[in-house]
């Protein structure tokens, strides 16, 4: 991976900041055949930040299995400074390719904290959880659906309980769930992970149930949430500083 990336730094005149999984196998419950989704920040010479004119901030490249998306690194600061969920996911994820130990990252993560907004956040968890639960309605199921409805609902019942940013690993929010359903998905993590992303599987009526009433809780409550906090100021330093170095 570290070559792959190196080969990004060269090619397109850039520095990697920071480079990690993102989707089911950062979540912990990847099929057979799920892609590498490779996520990293990077910066450009401090002469590319000193034009009038819009330049293209983001990279995007597929290859096979390898779907690597960049963002650049002020890109990702205004999107952290909307409590953007993939860009938040992103910097927690478990599996980290490039900087995890850097002054960088563990900076860029304080940010996070401080612009989390439980009430957006929730509202974006609230979107994706809502559109695989229309997906959940025959007799088989495609099982990515379901998980990907269980995630994002977990999501929003852990913003509700616990007002932070959720862990980006699925598993650790099975705290929030009752033994018999934590030991029902369990049992349909290790299906998945024996499956290609586009096996069907039958309907497990409790596990559904579970999804839509924890979706329809998440709704009622999202209005009460707060917002963030994000520091402009320290934002703004941050980047001055990074740049420049």
């Amino acid at each position: 991976m570290k070559t792959r990336l190196k080969h990004i730094e060269e090619k397109r005149n850039v520095k990697i900041n920071y480079a990690c999984e993102s989707g089911s196998r950062a979540w912990g419950f990847a099929s057979p055949d799920s892609d590498y989704d490779v996520r990293f920040l990077y910066t450009h010479p401090l002469e590319w930040y000193l034009s009038v004119s819009e330049k293209k901030d983001a990279i995007d490249i597929m290859d096979g299995d390898f779907d690597a998306v960049g963002w650049e690194l002020r890109k990702s600061l205004r999107l952290l400074k909307k409590s953007n969920v993939p860009a938040l996911e992103h910097l927690f994820s478990p599996i980290v390719y490039l900087g995890d130990d850097d002054e960088l990252v563990s900076e860029l993560r304080s940010i996070a904290k401080d612009c989390f907004s439980p009430v957006a956040s929730m509202y974006h968890y609230l979107s994706m959880s809502k559109k695989y639960e229309e997906k959940l309605s025959g007799s088989t199921i495609k099982l990515k659906s379901l998980f990907y409805a269980l995630r994002t609902s977990l999501a929003g019942k852990w913003i509700l309980e616990y007002k932070s940013i959720p862990p980006v690993v699925f598993s650790e929010m099975l705290s929030l769930v009752t033994v018999d359903i934590a030991d029902e998905i369990k049992n349909l993590m290790v299906i998945k992970s024996e499956n290609d992303e586009s096996y069907f599987h039958s309907r497990n009526e409790k596990v559904i149930r579970f999804v839509s009433e924890t979706i329809a809780t998440n709704d009622k409550y999202a209005k009460s949430l707060s917002s963030g906090k994000p520091d402009s100021e320290r934002i703004d330093n941050f980047l001055f500083k990074e740049i420049t170095k």
